[in-house]
């Protein structure tokens, strides 16, 4: 039986993949999700072994793409994770894995995993149980303590050797300091001088920056006031303009008021006089029925004297 064990870490592909030698399968390794699925494609897989967590196409990613294949959804895929939760398991059903087997891997549970597919898988195991019973022994479990030891033991000579290092490159680089700085005195010297020239320089160019400035802001003072008095002149100008138009608008209107009024004054003139011959002809008349009036007053005033005058007599 063909496994193919897929993870990016080669030290887990190691503890992996002795671990399934010792069940008697046949181990091929893929770093990647895409070097297992060219795998696939080519050699003869009977089992997959996917790491869920690996730069480029993760494990769920490529194991939906191994189940959801006609032609190699019958093999079966095992979600290998260092995560343990109700969702990544219910991600890699939802995958088409068959289940989930935490890393670092214990002996007991990836046989019990490998006793969950077909017996018919690992022919090898029965055949050496059938044949020879009293051969079979146990797989020999995996003494990590003392790996970890070993490499506990390993880190601490590294420890120790990176601390003897690094105190050889303090000393050098303590005697290095020394050397250069007696050796870059001179240079410090010259780049002291050269501070002080290019401070002296351009204390001077500031200098004369100023006397520019202030060059330029008096020669920009008299445009100023210059552009001022065109102002101003300007201004005068233009209210000599507008007082003459005023003047000569004033003038014109009362011309024209003046004829208005002259004109309005004739006619009233005429109409006054006119007003005039018509009473002096009321009056003329009025006076001439005075005078027979009077005339007539008289005549009665004679007659009625006479008759008086007539009867004291008789």
């Amino acid at each position: 039986m063909k496994v193919l064990l897929v993870d990016d870490s080669k030290a887990a592909r190691f503890a992996m993949g002795k671990l399934l030698k010792d069940q008697g399968l046949e181990v091929e390794t893929a770093a990647s999700g895409e070097e297992a699925l060219d795998k696939i494609a080519t050699e003869d897989i009977d089992i997959v072994f996917m790491d869920q967590s690996m730069p480029g196409m993760g494990g769920i990613a490529a194991t939906t793409a191994i189940t959801s294949n006609e032609k190699t959804s019958h093999i079966p895929v095992v979600l290998c994770t260092g995560n343990e939760g109700d969702k990544l398991e219910e991600m890699a059903r939802e995958a088409g894995a068959i289940g989930v087997l935490t890393k670092p891997p214990q002996a007991e549970k990836l046989q019990a995993m490998l006793a969950s597919i077909n017996v018919e898988t690992i022919p090898e195991v029965e055949e050496e149980t059938e044949k020879e019973p009293a051969a079979v022994e146990t797989a020999p479990a995996i003494d990590m303590d003392a790996i970890m030891a070993q490499v506990d033991t390993l880190l601490q000579a590294v420890r120790e050797e990176v601390t003897t290092v690094e105190q050889k490159l303090a000393q050098e680089l303590s005697q290095l300091a020394s050397t250069s700085e007696a050796r870059l005195q001179p240079l410090h010297d010259s780049l002291k001088k050269m501070d002080e020239r290019i401070a002296a320089q351009v204390k001077e160019q500031m200098s004369m920056d100023a006397g520019n400035h202030r060059i330029q802001l008096e020669a920009l003072r008299q445009q100023v006031e210059t552009g001022l008095d065109d102002i101003k002149e300007q201004e005068t100008r233009l209210r000599e303009d507008l007082v003459e138009d005023v003047n000569a608008k004033m003038d014109d209107l009362l011309n024209e008021r003046l004829a208005e009024l002259k004109d309005g004054v004739k006619d009233t003139e005429n109409s006054v006089i006119a007003s005039i011959k018509e009473m002096e002809k009321k009056v003329s008349s009025l006076q001439g029925s005075l005078l027979m009036k009077s005339a007539l007053i008289s005549i009665i005033s004679a007659a009625a004297a006479f008759g008086a005058a007539y009867f004291l007599l008789k």
